[in-house]
C-alpha cells in the first residue's frame, strides 16, 4: 500500500499542493504547463468509481478487447480486477469486478500482460521491506460476462541481493519486455529506480529477481508499463512521467533514449500505454489522465 500525501509537510509545500489541485480541477488543457513551477498539471479525462476499485494501483490495456483497461487496487481491496474504459466507466459486457479465486490481495501493486497476453497480478507491495513472500499470479484474460477467474500459475519471488528488511525493496511497478518480467523498486532512501528481472519459472520454490540496472529518476517509482510493440517502457513517479527505450541486448531501459514530463496528478499510482503513442495515468482516487507521448521532452540517457 502506498504512503499517502504527508499532511504534516511544511506549510509552503501543502499550499503549493492545494494550488496545483485547484489548477488540475480547472478547465485547462490535458498537460497545461506552468513555467514558474516547471510542472504540467494533468486534467482528468475520467474517473473509476470507488465501488469498482478503491485506491487504484495498477492499469494495463487489453490487447484482446479494444479500448478496455484492466485495473486493480492495493491492500484493503477485494482480490479482483476490473475492466474499465479510458473514461473510467465499466467496460461493456462485464457486470462488474472479476474476482480472482483462491488468492488474497496482500498488497497488489501493479498489473501487466505477459508475452502470450495473460494477465499478471503483482502482489509485491512491501512498504517495510520485510515480506517473506512476494507473488505473481498469472490469469487467462477473462471474457466478457465473467465474474470470476482462477490463476493457472502462481510464482513466488524474492530479491536475490536483499540481505534483510529494508524499505528500499518495496515495488509498485511490474512490466514485461522481451518476453521477460521486470520489476522497478520504489526506493525510500534515495531517488534511484532499481531494475530487476525475474530469473526462473518454478512453482515449487521461490524465484530470484536479479538486479539489471539502476538510474536516478528524481522520485519514487509508482507504476510502469511496456508499449504493445515492446520498444518503450513508461515509468511513473509521483512527480515525473518517464518513457525509456528498451534495450533487448542488455535487458535495461536506462541505456538508450529517454523522455520525461514533470507532472502533477495528486498521488499518481498507475500508468498504461494506449497504443504506442499515448499513455493513461491513474491516481489513487481513481482519476484518469491521458498523456500523448509527444508531450514528453527528450533527455540524455
Amino acid at each position: 500500500m502506498a504512503k499517502p500525501f504527508n499532511a504534516r509537510a511544511p506549510l509552503g509545500r501543502r499550499l503549493c499542493a492545494l494550488i496545483l489541485a485547484a489548477l488540475a480541477a480547472s478547465a485547462c488543457p490535458a498537460t497545461a504547463q506552468f513555467p514558474l513551477l516547471g510542472i504540467n498539471v494533468l486534467k482528468s479525462c475520467g474517473k473509476i468509481d470507488g465501488a469498482l476499485v478503491e485506491e487504484c494501483s495498477g492499469l494495463v490495456q487489453s490487447l484482446r478487447y479494444s479500448g478496455v483497461y484492466w485495473a486493480l487496487g492495493d491492500s484493503g481491496n477485494a482480490p479482483a480486477i476490473v475492466p474499465v474504459l479510458a473514461d473510467g466507466t465499466l467496460a461493456r459486457g462485464w457486470a462488474g469486478p472479476v474476482r480472482i479465486e483462491g488468492v488474497k490481495n496482500n498488497d497488489w501493486e501493479d498489473i501487466a500482460l505477459d508475452s502470450k497476453g495473460n494477465i499478471i497480478i503483482a502482489d509485491v507491495g512491501n512498504n517495510l521491506g520485510n515480506r517473506k513472500q512476494l507473488m505473481l499470479h498469472f490469469v487467462k484474460e477473462p471474457k466478457p460476462g465473467a465474474v470470476s477467474a482462477k490463476p493457472f500459475r502462481t510464482l513466488r519471488v524474492h530479491y536475490a541481493d536483499q540481505q534483510g528488511a529494508s524499505p528500499d525493496y518495496d515495488c509498485e511497478a511490474v512490466f514485461v519486455a522481451g518476453g521477460r518480467v521486470y520489476f522497478l523498486t520504489k526506493s525510500r532512501s534515495d531517488s534511484l529506480a532499481r531494475l530487476y528481472r525475474l530469473d526462473g519459472d518454478s512453482t515449487a520454490k521461490s524465484n530470484p529477481l536479479r538486479l539489471v540496472d539502476s538510474r536516478d529518476i528524481g522520485g519514487m517509482v509508482t507504476g510502469a508499463d511496456a508499449s504493445p510493440d515492446g520498444k518503450l517502457v513508461a515509468v511513473l513517479s509521483y512527480n515525473v512521467l518517464w518513457v525509456f527505450e528498451f534495450d533487448p541486448n542488455s535487458g535495461s531501459i536506462f541505456r538508450k533514449g529517454a523522455r520525461r514530463l514533470p507532472i502533477f496528478a495528486w498521488q499518481a499510482e498507475a500508468v498504461a500505454f494506449d497504443g504506442n503513442d499515448s499513455l493513461v495515468v491513474g491516481n489513487e482516487a481513481g482519476l484518469l489522465y491521458r498523456v500523448p507521448l509527444a508531450d514528453l521532452q527528450a533527455v540524455r540517457p
